[in-house]
């Protein structure tokens, strides 16, 4: 596996650049989550629950 990256010739950036993107992305996606208000995660959680009791109210009419 290994044998692939040692002869990148130059092709360093493309990992360099990839890795940067990877980070950044984690990063933004963690202070997105950790300032995240309250009441929007409580509303996110409830989503999934008002769903399936609009389908069941469905099926019983």
């Amino acid at each position: 596996m290994f044998k692939q990256i040692t002869n990148l010739n130059g092709d360093e950036m493309y990992l360099i650049t990839s890795l940067w993107i990877f980070i950044v992305f984690f990063v933004l996606v963690g202070l997105m989550l950790f300032f995240m208000g309250k009441d929007h995660i409580k509303y996110m959680k409830q989503i999934p629950f008002d769903e399936s009791e609009k389908e069941i109210d469905r099926s019983a009419k």
